[in-house]
């Protein structure tokens, strides 16, 4: 099979919605003793999301015609981001158009690092506090309003660098193609099978 030099494929976007809905989902019913049911479950599918991210990371490359970007890899795109921010950070340009461009790519760059390293430890958290020690709760609350932190930081210099490229970025991650391979759509349509199927039976419980 022809690799290409893709990172995002469908199930890709899939799980990087799933997510971002799953975190939304779980962040404003955590205050909310009658949706408890609910924030757990939402909590349980960034979970589902978390786990096949990784798994399709290393399994990925072999079956499919993509090879997305793990932590190592978008690690080292931050750092040379970092790098050229850097280079325009100077008291004359820093307030020069390629100057805020170079630190809002960097900055971006950056939130996508902690948001990998961040977000498995909120559900971590979440599940210690409800199984092990119920005490966890602030120090799950202080992490989860720390993604919150990152993820707005995400958002908006993505925003930013879509206007000074004149078109909106995101898009990549958002659209949906079938162009992938069958393996692909056939393993993005069995996560969306476990998670309705998950999240059907998780509220009936």
């Amino acid at each position: 099979m022809t690799k290409t030099w893709s990172h995002i494929d469908i199930l890709i976007r899939i799980l990087h919605i799933n997510i971002m809905l799953g975190f939304i989902g779980a962040y404003f019913t955590g205050d909310n003793e009658d949706l408890h049911q609910v924030h757990m479950m939402f909590g349980y599918i960034i979970l589902i999301g978390i786990t096949v991210r990784v798994i399709w990371h290393f399994l990925s490359p072999r079956i499919s015609s993509t090879t997305p970007f793990g932590i190592k890899k978008r690690s080292n795109i931050a750092i040379r981001a970092i790098k050229k921010s850097l280079s325009h950070a100077n008291f004359k340009s820093i307030f020069s158009k390629n100057s805020i461009h170079s630190i809002s790519i960097a900055l971006f760059q950056i939130s996508i690092v902690l948001i990998f390293l961040v977000i498995p430890i909120v559900v971590g958290l979440g599940y210690a506090t409800e199984h092990v020690n119920f005490s966890l709760k602030d120090l799950h609350e202080f992490f989860a309003n720390l993604f919150l932190a990152l993820v707005l930081l995400h958002v908006s210099t993505l925003i930013l660098n879509s206007i000074f490229a004149k078109h909106f970025q995101g898009w990549s991650m958002l659209k949906m193609t079938l162009s992938d391979a069958k393996i692909t759509k056939l393993a993005a349509l069995c996560l969306l099978i476990l998670i309705g199927t998950f999240s059907f039976f998780y509220l009936r419980m």
